[in-house]
């Protein structure tokens, strides 16, 4: 379900760049090797022995590690676009949007998943198990995702900065969201603080990038027009 749901959200998303292919067509492969990555690194991280058990790799629902996930999923739409002869970072952008749409999805899922958690309101939802109603963040933070999928859809900007503000974008959310997810003792999750450290890198580089761009259109302007 938490699978399948995003899928259907992307379902024949257009792009912009690669004529006659839908998003399905180029994200199925990126998603498979992201989950089976995301899955074997934690189990790596988490319990080394149960990948000789497949019936323990098979319960995906018992965990997978996002982040080194989308970076396997990610290295495919590449390999691809470099297949098709399509520039990488452009491939990227195009499906940036379905992307975050399919993550959003994903939030949506709390609802069928263990609950949608939050600050506690008296007039929201009750997760199981518990006995006061909560903001559903994660519900809030998919109609944030689907704003910013719909902005990079609509505006055109340098296929890196949508990049940038794609990942940086679900990785805030995630950072948010981990707040009030059930975890075991205070510290940070690992999930928590890898999209911490994702969230501030991509607005870092975001930064350098903006600077940078201004400073060559200021310099381009400054340049005097040659003599006729």
């Amino acid at each position: 379900m938490t699978i399948g749901l995003p899928v259907l959200f992307t379902w024949r998303w257009p792009l912009r760049t690669t004529d006659g292919q839908t998003v399905t067509d180029l994200a199925l492969w990126p998603l498979a090797a992201g989950v089976l990555v995301g899955r074997v690194v934690h189990l790596l991280l988490d319990d080394a022995r149960s990948l000789t058990r497949l019936g323990d790799f098979l319960i995906i629902r018992s965990g997978v590690e996002f982040w080194p996930g989308v970076v396997a999923g990610l290295a495919v739409v590449a390999r691809g676009a470099r297949r098709d002869q399509v520039p990488v970072a452009a491939r990227l952008a195009d499906i940036a949007p379905a992307a975050l749409v399919a993550q959003a999805g994903y939030h949506l899922t709390c609802l069928f998943r263990d609950g949608c958690y939050g600050p506690h309101w008296a007039v929201g939802p009750t997760p199981k198990g518990l006995s006061r109603g909560m903001l559903p963040v994660e519900l809030l933070s998919s109609g944030v995702l689907v704003a910013v999928a719909a902005t990079l859809a609509v505006r055109r900007l340098r296929p890196l900065v949508v990049i940038l503000l794609g990942i940086g974008s679900v990785a805030a959310v995630r950072a948010v969201t981990s707040i009030w997810l059930p975890r075991l003792g205070r510290s940070l999750t690992r999930q928590h603080t890898t999209s911490i450290f994702v969230a501030v890198a991509c607005a870092a580089i975001l930064a350098v990038v903006v600077v940078n761009a201004r400073r060559v259109e200021g310099t381009s302007s400054a340049t005097p027009a040659p003599c006729s």
